[in-house]
């Protein structure tokens, strides 16, 4: 599961933003929301979070799931927003931060067995 930490890197990398202040300045936020982001004092808001996916060329509701699941504190809820999370395309987001934001393979492409309706992933 990706976290807004690794958000967060992906987008300075693939838009060679070279600091925490000018990727708050780029999503919006103050640099002390960037700061409590990466110290999991604070979560990113959905609309932070469409910011992030629109800039990462991702479905919003990959990044959505991802922050709901990392904010949950009860693992019921973490279960379930996972769950949502990797239905959504939470391979293509891995795949995607993990080779640093370079382009990443459809949904096809990274689960061709998985057959449970329409896949949602890379825009």
């Amino acid at each position: 599961m990706n976290t807004t930490c690794d958000f967060l890197d992906a987008i300075k990398a693939r838009h060679g933003v070279p600091s925490d202040y000018a990727l708050a300045k780029t999503l919006g936020v103050t640099q002390q929301m960037i700061s409590r982001y990466r110290t999991g004092r604070d979560f990113l808001s959905d609309s932070v979070a469409i910011q992030v996916a629109k800039l990462l060329e991702l479905e919003p509701a990959v990044i959505i799931a991802a922050v709901h699941c990392e904010r949950a504190k009860k693992p019921d809820e973490k279960a379930v927003w996972n769950t949502i999370f990797e239905k959504l395309g939470g391979i293509a987001a891995a795949l995607f931060i993990g080779i640093g934001g370079m382009s990443a393979p459809s949904p096809a492409q990274a689960s061709p067995t998985v057959q449970h309706g329409p896949a949602i992933g890379i825009m």
